[in-house]
């Protein structure tokens, strides 16, 4: 019996392990939590996703490319093929768990190795049509599509909706399901709810990482707010294609944009040209792909690829103002979200709308703070290129012909020269005795300790001022220190003229070393140097500040390099103030500076005219000598050459012997007269230029010719080497290519100048060719046009940067603007897999394919430099007569809020394009740097270096550096 009871409670106990087993089973299989795995999206990206999930029985979880090995705990793998960097090993545990039936959609592949999906393409199709138009109802639908139809669950399933087309090309508001494409309606809703203000100025907002119906989009929320607040009325545009559209529409009087990228796709030039007739400026402040404390902490703020498409390539566009306004907040789910931070948002909106109102103030109510550059002591006024002193005189004297209020100028530059140097002195450390004088006679803001003080808490945080009292000791400190009456006082130079006040820039530190104290020294500024610009800000209360000349201290002062935060220097010491920089061509690299760590608009100058050396007589008698010896060859008149160059000391230069009894070999003479040549034909510049007044005719002339002949000499001599007419060896020597190229281009240029006609006939003349080939040449020059859906496939909007993809701290939410919108689709997702392409993409026209070899480029190339040339001779001298006038415009419409036109620079040889000036400089043009050109003759110097050393030490190196600097990388395409 007790035998019977075992059994039967076994049999029952099995029963019951069946049924929780079969139980188990159903639940797991039917019922069971859908577990997705996200691999490599970015964190807004994932944000938008988990968020929009309300459904208790679907969960998604991040999982690290290092922790693959977990994906096998999950009911499907969703990842991001963009910038996804796996091993093979990595690769290969993807696709076996993939073999063995694991749902896995590698979504967005760039790389085809990457390309690892088993759904059906009916799954496929649906989930990437969720993903595409990535709004938050789109969202939830993919979480439930999920569950339904790929995880196969039976029970707490709620059936997805079909695709819902995301709101585009539309205007936006706080209300995520305000989605209006007319400007009409937009501005009836802005009425109806009371955000609208009659007459008030227009801003419009574009781009960003936000996708504005994702359901993350608290950092653009609070800019609309806080613009409204401030009297604005806001006009947000979600678009890709259509922006400029909108913009024609809305005729904004400010435009924000958070780029990626240029502002207005496949229509750049356009955009540009639209914001110069309308005198629109573009701010681009940046949104930070870290948490705030992480960007605080980080000394270089943004780098790589982010930067470039965040900060380098808006510059192209013209935009001013890199300013951090958004950063990333962990919510309580770990979840990443974009907000703006508050500091920095009250301090972008007051900059904005400083920038508006210098457009609706009268100029003669504008009050301007203007710092020059001067050593200490006696030193002059200084600015690379620039005959300072005159050149801010004529200034003051365009700003009172603008109706500026500029009184007590003196009557000429000699009585303002003095006025400088007594009342705007720059005293060094130790000029105890000049100061008292500067006190008697010098008139100087005195600015108590307590007012100074009540400044540094509105401005300067309390971490970076203790740096300052580090260093200097309590305010006033003892530089530029006033004890009176029992209360101490900072002295600021400044020289009042109306609403026009003058300032000397302050020593940004203290010590014997000028250079590095003017380059960025690592210790905070001294109180004076601070005081100054608190003074301009809240005393005398500037309308804007200009820094006149190239290049004062101010945006090397610490700490990041780009990206500030309220802890670096430059920013709290320009505060909200709009600036302006009046800066050279010649010195591209460090302009960025100043427009990336001190938010200047620069508006460009010219260097000083170039001309001829004087070096060509001196050499008249080596030439001579040397020529002697090509007839003769004999050992006398090579010891005759050698003696000679000896005596100029042109053999240190080369690196050969001063041995009198051993004369030069053939080859060491040939080097001399290379050499010597080159010096000859070496460009200098002359006289410093002097703002407001053109160069002479005779520096124009000589100008363009240093502007014009190489390139044609050039050009005509790589035609004559591909045709065979001439050797390498016959154009590496100097004089020979100076008789038989340089002298016939500089007699072009100087017939053209003198009024010659230019047509296609002179230009087949100069370069010894038919008009067939030149229109051949023409022809194969001309880019060929590219399809807005190839376009949309490279430009860098579509496209990740390295930094986002390296960055795991991404935040924001929705849709990547980095990936099209497509348009709207069949509903029927049945009918979508019977189609060969990707959904949403069309398929590119065919393009009729022209190969050419690379001689017949090279030859195209060379044939299309010399007309283009040619073609701008009169163009470049028109250019060079008219950019002291531009200039002057480009600085009155500057202070008048308006759009300064981007321009790309380095001197006018260099860079011709960078005349006129006037212009708001820009650095690399990443959309084509580096040039097919510039690849080739990179390629063809790496080549000569590598064969030189050969040559030299019969073996070749085994490294090899290259020092690269900003300026000539800038100026030579890469």
């Amino acid at each position: 019996m007790r035998r019977k009871k075992m059994l039967s409670l076994a049999l029952l106990l099995v029963l019951v392990g069946i049924v929780i087993g079969i139980a188990w089973a159903l639940w797991n299989n039917m019922a069971s939590q859908t577990r997705i795995a996200l691999v490599n999206f970015q964190p807004f990206q994932t944000t938008g996703i988990i968020r929009a999930n309300a459904d208790g029985f679907i969960r998604y979880d991040e999982v690290a490319t290092d922790k693959l090995n977990k994906l096998n705990r999950y009911d499907f793998v969703l990842a991001f093929g963009m910038g996804l960097n796996i091993s093979a090993e990595q690769r290969a545990k993807i696709q076996k768990l993939a073999d063995k039936g694991k749902p896995i959609f590698i979504y967005g592949a760039t790389s085809p190795e990457n390309n690892i999906c088993n759904l059906d393409s009916i799954d496929r199709i649906a989930i990437d049509d969720y993903l595409k138009n990535g709004n938050k109802k789109n969202y939830q639908s993919l979480a439930r599509y999920i569950r339904r139809d790929i995880d196969k669950k039976k029970f707490f399933v709620n059936a997805p909706d079909s695709v819902v087309e995301s709101a585009f090309d539309v205007l936006y508001h706080l209300d995520e399901n305000v989605s209006l494409s007319e400007l009409e309606e937009y501005e009836a809703y802005l009425k109806k709810n009371g955000f609208y203000r009659e007459n008030a100025p227009k801003v419009a907002i574009l781009g960003g990482m936000n996708d504005p119906f994702s359901g993350n989009k608290d950092n653009v929320d609070s800019l609309i707010v806080s613009l409204q607040r401030s009297g604005l009325n806001v006009y947000p545009v979600s678009s890709f294609m259509k922006r400029l559209d909108f913009l024609k529409k809305i005729r904004p009087d400010a435009v924000i944009y958070f780029a990626h990228g240029r502002m207005v796709m496949g229509q750049s030039d356009t955009a540009v040209e639209w914001l110069k007739e309308q005198n629109i400026p573009v701010f681009a402040p940046l949104t930070i792909l870290q948490t705030q404390k992480e960007w605080e902490d980080d000394p270089m703020g943004m780098f790589g690829g982010f930067m470039s498409q965040s900060i380098v390539m808006p510059e192209l566009d013209g935009a001013i103002y890199p300013y951090a306004l958004n950063a990333q907040e962990v919510d309580k789910d770990g979840l990443y979200l974009f907000k703006a931070i508050p500091g920095r948002l009250n301090n972008f909106t007051k900059i904005v709308n400083n920038f508006i109102s210098l457009k609706r103030k009268n100029n003669a109510d504008k009050r301007l703070a203007i710092y020059y550059f001067k050593g200490a002591g006696q030193s002059t006024l200084t600015a690379q290129g620039l005959e300072t002193v005159p050149s801010l005189y004529n200034f003051l004297k365009h700003l009172k012909a603008e109706g500026y209020k500029v009184d007590n100028l003196p009557a000429n530059v000699e009585e303002f020269e003095k006025m400088l140097m007594t009342q705007g002195a720059v005293l060094s450390t130790y000029a105890e005795g000049v100061f008292d004088d500067f006190l008697k006679n010098g008139n100087p803001a005195l600015v108590e300790k307590q007012i100074y003080e009540s400044w540094i808490s509105r401005s300067i945080p309390a971490g970076i001022y203790a740096d300052v009292i580090s260093h200097f000791g309590e305010a006033p400190g003892k530089y530029m220190a006033v004890q009176q009456d029992g209360n101490s006082y900072l002295a600021v130079a400044r020289i009042l003229l109306g609403n026009i006040s003058l300032l000397p820039q302050p020593m940004a530190g203290s010590g014997s070393d000028g250079f590095a104290i003017v380059h960025g020294t690592k210790t905070a500024p001294p109180h004076t140097y601070i005081a100054s610009y608190l003074w301009s800000q809240y005393d005398f209360k500037a309308d804007a500040i200009v820094h006149f000349g190239t290049h004062g201290s101010l945006e090397f002062t610490p700490q990041k390099q780009v990206a500030l935060s309220d802890n670096d220097w430059p920013d709290r010491l320009v505060g909200n103030v709009p600036h302006f920089y009046y800066y050279t061509i010649g010195n591209i690299g460090e302009s960025m500076m100043a427009k990336r760590r001190s938010y200047a608009a620069t508006v460009s100058y010219l260097t000083p005219a170039f001309m001829e050396t004087e070096m060509r007589s001196q050499f008249k008698s080596l030439h001579d000598a040397i020529r002697e010896y090509y007839k003769t060859e004999n050992a006398g008149k090579a010891s005759e050459v050698k003696k000679l160059a000896v005596k100029m000391g042109l053999h240190r230069d080369l690196r050969l012997d001063s041995i009198s009894s051993t004369p030069y070999t053939t080859e060491e003479i040939e080097r001399i007269e290379n050499f010597a040549e080159e010096i000859a034909n070496e460009k200098m510049t002359g006289h410093l230029y002097t703002s407001g007044i053109p160069y002479s005719r005779e520096k124009i002339r000589s100008t363009v010719q240093a502007m014009s002949a190489d390139p044609i000499a050039y050009s005509v001599a790589n035609l004559d080497k591909l045709t065979g007419k001439v050797t390498e060896v016959q154009l590496k020597n100097k004089s020979f290519f100076t008789r038989n190229y340089l002298q016939p281009a500089q007699s072009v240029v100087n017939r053209i100048l003198n009024g010659t006609p230019v047509n296609d006939a002179l230009i087949c003349s100069v370069a010894h060719i038919t008009a067939g080939d030149l229109s051949e040449a023409q022809k194969i020059t001309t880019p060929k046009r590219r399809s807005m859906t190839m376009m949309a496939a490279a430009t860098p909007e579509t496209t990740p940067s390295p930094a986002a993809s390296e960055s795991k701290k991404a935040s924001g939410g929705g849709h990547p603007s980095w990936i099209p919108k497509i348009g709207k689709k069949p509903e029927n997702v049945e009918k979508k897999a019977e189609e060969t392409k990707p959904a949403g993409m069309s398929k590119p026209a065919e393009q009729p394919k022209e190969e050419y070899t690379p001689e017949q480029k090279a030859r195209a190339r060379a044939i299309v430099e010399i007309e283009r040339t040619i073609n701008n001779i009169t163009a470049y001298r028109n250019a060079l007569e008219q950019s002291p006038e531009v200039e002057f415009k480009s600085l009155i419409n500057a202070l008048a809020g308006g759009y300064i036109v981007p321009s790309s620079g380095g001197d006018a040889v260099a860079n011709p394009t960078a005349v006129p000036t006037g212009r708001n400089l820009y650095a690399i043009n990443a959309e084509s740097t580096p040039s097919e050109i510039a690849w080739e003759k990179g390629v063809s110097l790496v080549n000569a270096t590598l064969e030189q050393y050969r040559k030299q030490h019969e073996t070749y190196p085994r490294k090899v550096s290259y020092t690269f600097w900003s300026s000539e990388f800038i100026e030579t395409e890469g």
